[in-house]
């Protein structure tokens, strides 16, 4: 009887009226469930229901990483990271934010060279990812407060190797230096071992630009277009060669291109809007700086200045001031800022146009004045390996006139590295150059202590010739008012039956004017004062008996000129024992 009164009423229920919706329990319901739980801080439960995740999908890697943040959560740090370490070994290697709670746990436990290593994995694997910003807080804290920086001092010495092999293996290390030439030979065997190195192939398509090899530098920048078409690096290389070379319309062509698009790279928007910028296109160069400087954080130099340089060659000079000004409160910017500044300044009061270079290095002319004031201190370092200033003088080297060209020479013979002297070498091959450029080509290069064979032309002809069969004098070739000095002098002496004093006098002009040589600042002034002024030093020194005034008269020039001129002089004479 009993029996029958409890199976009737089941037996009513098993008959519902309505309809039946059955629970669905799969991994989506638990992990539900855990949240709710962990909202309500119900540890307990919300461990157990995101085990049945687990249970339910073993392979999805977040189903893991809740349940390890709740084992952090309960403080059971080390069962935490043995789920996260599983995750990283066996399920997903790429997922960073693993990294981020595994250092958080080390931390926890007092491991802080873990968490500075985790954390500083985190931001290899993730840099601008979800953690981001706390990661590199975290990184701050670790070393700042717990003594740490091991881990980091080992991860910054990796990146840089990693860096140079990088740059080793694309040649940018070569173009950052500046020794374009270097630069050449070893991209074309790199491109050799490896024709489908884009990095590289682009880095030379540049190098045969920089070294004036204009149709081969189209050639590989669009053979790296033909398989990517929207390599932006090619593109933006284009873009330049044909703005200098031509032809117009290939150039129109590529400037549409760049207009069209906006990385979200930074380095490459960098690329576009300073390419832009030196084709002209200022405007589109000011809207893609804009852009750039809206979604970055903290705007570099480099892009403060573009944005004032785009403004300025827009005609916006308040905007361009304006930046400029901020530019300012970077440290080692505040003479760039204030000479681009005053340049604006002085636009504004003269009404004219004003042209800026998108490199926040100060212009070219201004780096020579400062280049001067370095060679009369020695203090070379600061601009041998500057990439900027080579590629200025490489280019001059090959495009300027006369005057620039022997100016350029003197500044490589300064420099005197394997780059400068695989430049002049292959500016000795030319057929166009005068003898007196070729003469200070080859002073150049005895002054470096280059050695072996150099081609060059003679007679119409390219041969070539040992270093060691240089003349010793070629220096007076490099001007033609010091080699007329020499030979007045040789001839006065000559006739004054005193050629016993000709080689002194020679040795002496020689020193002198290899001294000379290196200044920028120098000139030779009315001829017959030098030929004076070595004849009397010579006498003088000798003790014969001539005045100054009798040489002076006798060459038509003043006492005092000779009087000054043999006082310079004087400091190259070879000591008496």
């Amino acid at each position: 009887m009993d029996s029958n009164l409890q199976t009737e009423p089941s037996q009513k229920r098993s008959k519902p009226h309505g309809k039946v919706i059955s629970m669905r329990l799969d991994a989506a319901f638990f992990f539900e469930r855990g949240v709710r739980f962990l909202e309500r801080n119900d540890l307990q439960r919300a461990l157990k229901a995101f085990r049945k995740t687990i249970e339910y999908e073993p392979e999805n890697p977040i189903n893991h990483c809740n349940l390890a943040g709740v084992l952090s959560e309960m403080g059971d740090f080390e069962a935490s990271n043995e789920i996260l370490l599983h995750v990283l070994k066996e399920i997903d290697p790429g997922m960073a934010e693993c990294r981020f709670y595994l250092a958080n746990n080390y931390a926890n436990m007092g491991q802080y060279e873990a968490a500075e290593e985790c954390v500083l994995g985190y931001l290899d694997a993730d840099p601008d990812g979800e953690y981001a910003e706390e990661a590199v807080e975290m990184l701050d804290i670790l070393m700042d407060e717990f003594g740490g920086g091991r881990a980091y001092a080992r991860w910054e010495a990796k990146r840089k190797e990693q860096e140079q092999q990088s740059a080793e293996r694309d040649g940018r290390h070569l173009l950052e230096s500046g020794q374009f030439e270097a630069a050449v030979e070893w991209l074309e065997r790199v491109i050799a071992r490896e024709p489908d190195n884009t990095a590289a192939r682009n880095n030379l398509s540049l190098a045969y630009y920089y070294t004036g090899q204009y149709e081969r530098a189209i050639r590989t920048g669009e053979s790296v277009l033909e398989k990517e078409p929207d390599n932006i690096h090619a593109l933006c290389n284009l873009t330049v060669f044909f703005a200098h070379v031509g032809p117009r319309k290939s150039f129109e062509a590529c400037v549409r291109k760049l207009k069209n698009v906006f990385p979200l790279n930074y380095d490459h928007a960098m690329k576009l809007g300073t390419t832009l910028g030196l084709v002209s296109e200022h405007a589109a160069a000011l809207s893609v700086f804009r852009k750039l400087e809206q979604i970055v954080e903290q705007p570099e130099p480099a892009l403060l200045h573009s944005v004032a340089a785009a403004a300025a060659n827009t005609g916006q000079y308040a905007l361009a001031k304006r930046w400029w000004k901020t530019l300012s409160q970077y440290s080692d910017m505040e003479e760039v800022a204030a000479y681009y500044m005053e340049c604006v300044e002085r636009a504004e009061r003269l009404g004219k146009p004003l042209r800026v270079s998108y490199q926040y290095d100060l212009p070219l002319q201004v780096q020579f004045t400062k280049m001067r004031r370095r060679l009369q201190q020695a203090d070379l370092s600061a601009w041998r390996s500057d990439p900027l200033l080579r590629a200025s003088l490489y280019w001059g080297l090959r495009h300027g006139g006369e005057e620039t060209q022997h100016a350029v020479i003197r500044t490589l013979s300064h420099i005197g590295d394997s780059d400068a002297e695989k430049a002049l070498r292959a500016f000795l091959k030319r057929a166009d150059i005068s003898p007196s450029l070729q003469a200070v080509a080859l002073y150049a290069l005895q002054r470096m202590g280059a050695r072996g064979r150099v081609e060059l032309y003679k007679d119409g002809e390219l041969t070539s010739m040992r270093m060691s069969e240089v003349p010793r004098d070629i220096i007076l070739s490099v001007n033609p008012e010091w080699q007329r000095i020499a030979n007045a002098v040789e001839q006065w002496l000559r006739t004054a039956h005193k050629s016993r004093y000709i080689g002194e006098a020679k040795q002496v002009w020689i020193a002198f004017v290899k001294h000379a040589f290196q200044r920028t600042d120098f000139t030779i002034g009315k001829p017959d004062i030098w030929v004076a002024a070595l004849i009397y030093a010579v006498l003088k020194r000798h003790r014969e008996p001539m005045r100054q005034k009798d040489i002076a008269e006798a060459f038509h020039v003043s006492v005092s000129s000779v009087s000054k001129a043999a006082a310079r002089l004087s400091h190259f004479f070879v000591k008496m024992p």
